[in-house]
């Protein structure tokens, strides 16, 4: 396929990117050397490549613009490729673009956060591109490893694949949309990569301070409630991000609007920590 401008705009409409970040594409595009970047995408479709290929397109792309635009035109020139490969693989469309609509998101995130068009999450996004992550309704689900500590805990075989769960900032946490997505997921599983993976998650969602500070009624508790938890904390200032829609300060002047925003930042002030917790989901 031509890597051309065309093409790449109209994959952003399909995956509702931001109209301020299409004029910055529009405006960079020209920047980047088709010969160079054409190896390197090839490399971002294969899952044992696609992180190392990233970070030489990192070297490249640094060169070119301080707000990684045309990383990000790369990134969107190899999704338009990866089609090919959900279709070979019987990946239906609406997965394909819902996976890739991680693009979109991930600008808006770092606009809402600092009011300007950057795309800041080339580190991560290389996992949609090699198939390895996929959008299933509300949830994104990674093929993943496990580490000797983990497999033990779980009675699984090392070597044996798991899904790790990812939660988007846009995903609805209904009890209904959660179950729908996990009978979903394990359908399309099975019927694409033959196996019924277990399923776990490490998140700040499953951390152990926001039992204290959640509602029943909230997407946060519904989220919970369906993973047994196993014994594996660790301190994390994801929260900032996510709750705060910050990505440093100090908490003190952070302006707690909402009521889980008021009792982190009490906990934290007081000399609090928050953790990441891990889980596996309970059988569906």
């Amino acid at each position: 396929m031509q890597f051309n401008k065309q093409d790449i705009i109209k994959l952003c409409y399909k995956i509702d990117m931001p109209q301020g970040m299409i004029q910055e594409i529009e405006k960079n595009f020209h920047f980047i050397e088709k010969d160079k970047i054409i190896p390197i995408c090839e490399k971002l479709l294969n899952d044992k490549q696609a992180e190392e290929a990233y970070k030489t397109l990192k070297v490249y792309t640094d060169t070119l613009d301080e707000n990684k635009v045309c990383e990000l035109i790369v990134f969107l020139y190899t999704a338009i490729l990866s089609y090919d490969k959900y279709i070979e693989k019987g990946i239906n469309e609406k997965i394909y673009l819902d996976t890739m609509k991680c693009f979109s998101r991930f600008v808006r995130e770092t606009y809402n956060n600092i009011n300007k068009y950057v795309f800041d999450r080339g580190f991560w996004a290389w996992r949609q591109l090699s198939l390895r992550i996929f959008r299933i309704d509300e949830l994104e689900f990674e093929i993943a490893s496990l580490n000797d500590e983990i497999a033990k805990k779980i009675n699984i075989p090392k070597e044996d694949k798991v899904l790790y769960v990812h939660i988007p900032s846009d995903a609805v946490c209904t009890n209904e949309k959660l179950n729908t997505t996990y009978k979903n997921a394990k359908i399309f599983f099975n019927e694409i990569f033959n196996k019924q993976y277990k399923i776990l998650c490490s998140s700040w969602l499953l951390g152990k301070e926001l039992e204290g500070f959640i509602k029943k009624d909230s997407g946060i508790y519904n989220f919970r409630k369906d993973y047994n938890m196993l014994d594996n904390y660790f301190e994390s200032n994801d929260y900032i991000e996510w709750v705060f829609n910050k990505f440093e300060g100090d908490i003190k002047d952070f302006n707690a609007k909402t009521s889980l925003q008021k009792s982190i930042q009490q906990h934290i002030l007081k000399g609090g920590k928050m953790t990441v917790g891990l889980g596996v989901l309970k059988i569906f």
